[in-house]
């Protein structure tokens, strides 16, 4: 009985150290981009993407988008997600009508990142890429993060809902960075 009793043990501690030991060597750091085209002009994608308070509207990820009243001297959002997750994005950089960086301004969080739209003129249209600087701190949501979601989802999520705002079914291309 004792035999079994140990060998559960040894199952259960594996289940446990097992995901934070794989995760812990998986690099912190990861960077995931695509790109679509759409046929509207920057300035039209633009006026889309730099709307942060209009995010909830087409992308069904997003519930609520508010300016953060307490910011001082910076544009902060408060983006939540479907389960009510709060998510301070601080606009670092805001150049119309081809880029715009957003920051995760929260430090007690599990992740961090920085979100680059670039926007760039084509022959018929508009070429958007969406660049995802990300750190995952915790071993465990890196290695789930690596595994079951993958680095390129919410970057790919973001980018169909925004081809589906201008009426345009698009396949994101993943970049190498």
């Amino acid at each position: 009985m004792l035999k079994w009793v140990l060998i559960l043990l040894g199952l259960l501690a594996a289940l446990v150290a097992g995901p934070f030991v794989a995760g812990m060597f998986l690099p912190a750091r990861h960077v995931a981009s695509s790109s679509i085209t759409l046929p509207q002009p920057p300035d039209s994608v633009w006026a889309v993407i730099r709307d942060l308070g209009s995010y909830p509207d087409w992308w069904s990820d997003i519930k609520s988008s508010v300016p953060d009243e307490q910011a001082e001297d910076e544009e902060i959002w408060i983006q939540k997600d479907a389960q009510g997750h709060a998510l301070p994005l601080l606009v670092v950089q805001s150049a119309p009508p081809t880029l715009l960086v957003t920051k995760i301004a929260a430090e007690k969080l599990p992740y961090s990142g920085v979100w680059t739209y670039e926007i760039e003129q084509t022959a018929n249209g508009s070429r958007v890429t969406l660049t995802e600087d990300g750190e995952v701190f915790n071993p465990i949501f890196r290695l789930v993060a690596r595994l079951f979601l993958g680095h390129h989802t919410a970057v790919d999520r973001c980018l169909r809902a925004l081809g589906q705002r201008f009426g345009e079914q698009v396949v994101p291309k993943h970049n190498t960075p």
